[in-house]
């Protein structure tokens, strides 16, 4: 389950529904090359650069 899939109400500050949240997406679109890097690099065309922040995950009795 990412980031989004709560079923709580956007009005309520915390969650309800007790979903768990492996992390948090920062950027809602991705990060796509500019004209400058496309002129020497036309691979660049394709790329899209996507963030997502990782929750540090407890595990107990490992």
């Amino acid at each position: 389950m990412l980031n989004g899939k709560c079923t709580c109400p956007k009005d309520l500050p915390y969650c309800i529904c007790n979903s768990k949240s492996y992390g948090k997406i920062i950027n809602k679109k991705p990060i796509v090359s500019t004209d400058e890097e496309l002129q020497y690099n036309s691979r660049a065309q394709s790329a899209k650069l996507r963030v997502f922040e990782r929750r540090e995950v407890k595990t107990y009795g490992k």
